[in-house]
């Protein structure tokens, strides 16, 4: 059970999940690409995903999912490849958030 994050969503104002911002995003993409994804190498905002990160289209629906996941929205254009950077994703992820209004 994951009580570290929901603590802190449960405590917001709004009772929902953390409004994320980008640096947040950045911390979990890390934590994905390391735990998840087990890759060795430091992931920077300017990382490209299939260049840099060398992700292929199964690591990017696991990304995807985690970061949909962990921050209540959706990313259709990760896996549709419009999605570029590591800056990229993270710039989506907190405006999708913003249009929740989460």
């Amino acid at each position: 059970m994951h009580t570290h994050s929901q603590t802190a969503a449960d405590s917001s104002p709004s009772g929902g999940a953390d409004r994320p911002d980008e640096r947040r995003v950045l911390e979990e993409i890390r934590r994905i690409a390391r735990e998840e994804l087990e890759l060795e190498r430091e992931v920077e905002r300017g990382d490209d995903l299939l260049a840099d990160l060398q992700l292929d289209s199964m690591a990017l629906i696991v990304l995807a999912v985690g970061v949909e996941n962990r921050f209540r929205v959706k990313l259709s254009e990760v896996v549709a490849g419009s999605v570029r950077t590591v800056g990229d994703l993270a710039a989506l992820v907190v405006r999708r958030a913003e249009e929740a209004g989460a």
